[in-house]
């Protein structure tokens, strides 16, 4: 795995190279970051050796005189690049890029570091670049408008060269995926980070954690700090401990539950429902999230009938194309009338709680099953 390569080149004290970050999981991503800098951070003269590079407001030419200048006083020196906008790269930037990717001396850590929102996963491991649309997708003309090096056809909002970048950083660079963990990955990095601070928890601690928070790690460390700081690190922390001292994800719930009901996984929007009542999210706060969740898909499916292909409809309502990609896979499969009815279904809870002295989780509750029943026989 690309990631035992970097730990392996950290260990040995051999850090050069190519080095292509990507991913969800920002925690992670970050510490290996802060790993590779303390490989420079500690040399006489650090602000010599470590280059951050802004492609937004400098030159690619630039770039090339920072990687072939030699280091300092040290054995090797490191460059990152930052504000690299896959939707604006440009062919012959990428292919200015791609040559000093091929041609990096062995005393550089090059570091191409992305953010989830910067770059889609599925375009740097194959996703729908250089491939047909799946059926639903339903293209137009102007939906792709480049060919790349190796004939792959660029993806229509992120910018001509982003496939010959990932391309050459693919071939020349090690690739690092830094996913989301779950599971017994996710615990485990939990139960480390309690006994880094001297301190037990048993499971049901560990997994109503991750039930309560979420899988983000930058929120779970948090969390975990304020339970290191707090009367119950006296002992094992336990399952109330976590329920007395942390706060839940209500964002995090409330995005989960408006996904697992438009892929329509009933059993989950039932469980995640009821974690969300029993820590008293507020009910506008998930009325509203579900009412502009369906607007834009509303919006989307109305922009595809005139003809707007992804990326237009992207600009349009400021969202990645990926996800406006992933929207239209969801609407393919669903019924004829299926937004509309969710919509009315959604004005008509607002209005009963704007209206009538009622239970907000019982209309609620009945409004997403009707939701998530719609078309079943």
């Amino acid at each position: 795995m690309s990631l035992d390569i970097l730990k392996q080149r950290l260990k040995s004290d051999k850090p050069c190279g190519v080095y292509f970050f990507y991913g969800k999981e920002e925690y992670t991503k970050d510490h290996y970051v802060r790993e590779l800098r303390k490989k420079v951070t500690s040399s006489p003269l650090p602000e010599f050796n470590h280059i951050v590079f802004d492609a937004e407001k400098s030159d690619v030419s630039e770039f090339f005189e920072a990687v072939f200048t030699l280091p300092y006083m040290w054995d090797y020196k490191m460059i990152e690049i930052k504000n690299l906008d896959p939707a604006t790269l440009t062919k012959e930037d990428a292919q200015e890029y791609s040559k000093v990717i091929s041609e990096t001396p062995d005393y550089v850590i090059l570091l191409f570091m992305f953010r989830s929102w910067e770059l889609e996963d599925s375009l740097v491991e194959g996703g729908f670049s250089g491939s047909k649309a799946k059926k639903g997708n339903r293209p137009t003309k102007d939906e792709s408008d480049s060919e790349n090096d190796d004939g792959q056809t660029a993806q229509k909002g992120q910018g001509k060269g982003i496939s010959t970048l990932i391309n050459a950083l693919k071939k020349h660079g090690t690739t690092v995926n830094f996913p989301n963990e779950s599971g017994e990955r996710l615990e485990n990095w939990i139960r480390k980070h309690f006994a880094a601070g001297k301190v037990s928890a048993d499971r049901a601690a560990v997994q109503t954690l991750i039930a309560l928070c979420g899988n983000d790690m930058y929120t779970l460390h948090n969390e975990i700090e304020k339970l290191l700081c707090s009367e119950a690190a006296t002992g094992t922390i336990s399952q109330q401990d976590v329920l007395d001292y942390c706060c839940p994800n209500e964002n995090y719930k409330v995005y989960e539950l408006s996904d697992s009901l438009a892929g329509g996984d009933l059993k989950k929007v039932k469980r995640i429902y009821d974690n969300l009542v029993i820590n008293k999210t507020d009910s506008s706060l998930l009325l509203g999230y579900l009412s502009k969740l369906y607007s834009d898909m509303l919006f989307i499916q109305t922009s595809l009938d005139e003809g707007l292909s992804p990326g237009k409809i992207a600009q349009k309502i400021k969202k990645g194309e990926w996800l406006v990609r992933r929207t239209i896979s969801c609407l393919a499969k669903k019924p004829s009338g299926y937004i509309e009815f969710a919509c009315e279904c959604i004005d008509n809870a607002d209005r009963k709680l704007k209206r009538y002295s009622v239970n907000p989780y019982i209309v609620l509750e009945i409004m997403l099953f009707r939701i998530g029943l719609y078309g079943r026989e």
